[in-house]
Parts: C-alpha cells; structure tokens; sequence
C-alpha cells in the first residue's frame, strides 16, 4: 500500500488516463463541462451522485470504487453468531452499498 490512500481525484484520473479519454471528451460522455471534471480532477470538488453514477458507468467501474477508501476493507468477517436472515439483511445492505444501489434491489438466492 502507498504511503498515502488514493484520493478519488486521484482515482479518477487515473481510470480517464487509462481509458485513453481526454477530459473533454469524459466531459461529454456524462454531460458535464471540461472544467467540471477539472475540478473533480484537482480535488476542488466532488461529483453529485448522478454524475457519480455516470463516471463510474463510462470508467466500467462501481460507484464505491471510485470513492472507497483503499485502506477501508471491502469483505468483513464472517458473523458466527447471528442467525441466517439476520446475516442476509446485513449482505443486503453490504452489497447495496457497494454498488451504489437501494438494498431492496439486491437479491439473494441460496442453493443448497
């Protein structure tokens, strides 16, 4: 791990570099001006929550990987006391988390 966490300014224009998209052109694609993705760029500012949705589309990445912290754990350990829907009402909320989604668009199917 680096010295410091990657910042999501960092970040994104890590993921626009290595997309070969011009700033202009990763402008246009979500619908926002050049100097708006500047700013995200610079650390200045912070995308909305749509916008987010957007860069994150166009980047072909998740929304959380955008933002996460890399010293924040994505998998927690598994609970050994809690009962089965208790243990998938809390993946639920994990999983909508990460994705940038409502829990009630997560569903879990079990296979025994």
């Amino acid at each position: 791990m680096n010295a410091h966490s990657v910042t999501f300014a960092e970040r994104l224009k890590n993921l626009r570099e290595k997309n070969g998209m011009s700033k202009t052109r990763l402008a246009s694609e979500i619908g926002v001006s050049t100097t708006c993705v500047w700013n995200w760029e610079e650390g200045n500012t912070e995308p909305r929550e749509h916008n987010l949705t957007e860069l994150a589309k166009v980047l072909g990445v998740s929304p959380t990987m955008l933002t996460a912290d890399e010293s924040t754990p994505v998998s927690a350990p598994l609970p050994t006391n809690q009962d089965l829907p208790t243990v998938i009402a809390e993946a639920k909320q994990t999983i909508a988390k990460l994705a940038g989604i409502s829990p009630s668009q997560v569903k879990i199917s079990l296979d025994y």
